[in-house]
């Protein structure tokens, strides 16, 4: 990978700023809800730490993608869910106090999780590349930029109540440098990817539609309230893929993004068609109705 200035100094200090105004969102009091409310945080953590790496690979190895396509695909099975998963929860009057709370706990275990499912991936698919993710290097390296920031946004914010406000402009401000940063990435290419992104888009789709299926069916199953069950949903399908960009980046070479990027282009549609579908719904009374409706 070409090591610029871009990769190694610009794109690191975007995504701390990232996850530090994700720190300026979060309070202790969102962890602790771990407790309160098990079934559900156990069922969506479990289904995104788990469940969709699973399905992730399952998908890479039934299209026979190649290993960097592959990857990328696993990334964005087993990244967490993000900032506009929380968001979009909070407005359209579903779990806000889950989102929080499996955002929170998946981003920190991804450092783990996250390396040991790409390297395995890349290990099963591999055909004898020599492309591999180091996992120890990875861990620590995700630990500085989704951990560590997130700790000290949490406790600025302590210390300084009124800096959440800082959140507002500092996150778009972070996404638009990481995806700039991605759009040089790929003018430095002599050829642009097509027949790549051709060969990720159906995975992706099938990765997105089987994510909302699953995110529905399982919680529904273990009979949590519809809206657990919706914010499991959203939770699942909208994930913080600049993180993922950004370890492809950093760690694989480009062709790893380009499933991350698909995917991209999907999940928030899908997020808001959840959350629009469940306010329809619950508007005709055939479902519970999200706290929203009642101040709307």
């Amino acid at each position: 990978m070409n090591d610029s200035w871009i990769q190694s100094i610009l794109v690191p200090a975007a995504m701390f700023s990232l996850m530090f105004g994700m720190g300026l969102t979060l309070r202790v009091t969102d962890f602790r809800r771990i407790a309160a409310k098990p079934a559900a945080t156990m069922i969506g953590t479990l289904l995104q730490l788990v469940g969709l790496p699973l399905i992730g690979i399952a998908l890479a190895l039934a299209f026979e993608l190649q290993p960097l396509l592959a990857a990328g695909l696993v990334i964005v099975a087993a990244c967490p869910g993000g900032m506009f998963s929380n968001m979009y929860v909070h407005f359209a009057g579903g779990n806000t106090a889950l989102s929080v709370t499996l955002t929170a706990s998946a981003t920190m275990a991804t450092l783990f999780t996250l390396p040991l499912w790409v390297n395995g991936t890349l290990s099963y698919v591999g055909g004898g590349t020599d492309v591999q993710m180091p996992v120890l290097r990875t861990a620590l390296e995700l630990g500085g930029l989704t951990v560590l920031p997130i700790l000290i946004g949490m406790g600025f914010r302590s210390r300084r109540p009124e800096a959440m406000a800082f959140e507002r402009w500092l996150t778009p401000g972070a996404a638009i440098v990481i995806v700039g940063a991605m759009v040089s990435e790929g003018l430095q290419r002599p050829e642009l990817p097509t027949a790549a992104a051709r060969q990720s888009a159906l995975p992706v789709i099938l990765f997105s539609l089987i994510t909302i299926a699953t995110g529905l069916i399982v919680p529904a199953l273990a009979r949590l309230p519809i809206r657990d069950t919706v914010t499991i949903a959203v939770e699942l399908i909208v994930k913080n893929t600049l993180l993922g960009i950004v370890l492809a980046m950093r760690s694989l070479d480009f062709d790893a993004m380009i499933p991350i990027v698909v995917f991209s282009m999907i999940q928030t549609p899908a997020g808001l068609l959840i959350l629009v579908v469940w306010r329809l719904l619950a508007r005709f009374g055939w479902v519970e109705p999200p706290d929203a409706i009642a101040q709307a």
